[in-house]
């Protein structure tokens, strides 16, 4: 966020709750987008899923262990922001409303469907 709309306050919550903070850019922004909508189905806007792209950043450099309980809120939906979605992930499959075709189209692109 170019102007946090209050930085004091969350730097005061950052030092009495002994956090850290960490910079993601707009590449692992984006490729947090693609990793929740692949593992979780979950469609969040860049905005939206800046925080899991920061937990995915702080995963990979070992400051939050395997262990460790997280929780990362997807505070807005993909559909705010369909054209970076599509810039990112690629044009959506567009198929007639049958699981076989879904199937179908999943394993054409490589994506596990579980449970079905």
């Amino acid at each position: 966020v170019g102007v946090p709309r209050n930085a004091e306050k969350a730097l005061m919550a950052i030092r009495e709750s002994g956090g850290l903070t960490v910079n993601v850019t707009d590449e692992e922004i984006m490729a947090a987008q693609q990793l929740l909508g692949r593992t979780c189905g979950v469609f969040g806007e860049p905005a939206g899923v800046t925080g899991t792209a920061g937990v995915k950043k702080l995963c990979e450099a070992g400051k939050i262990g395997r262990d460790d309980t997280v929780v990362s809120v997807v505070t807005g939906n993909g559909l705010k922001d369909v054209a970076n979605a599509i810039a990112a992930c690629g044009d959506p499959i567009t198929i007639p409303s049958d699981m076989n075709r879904l199937l179908a189209a999943f394993a054409e692109k490589g994506i596990q469907a579980e449970g079905v």
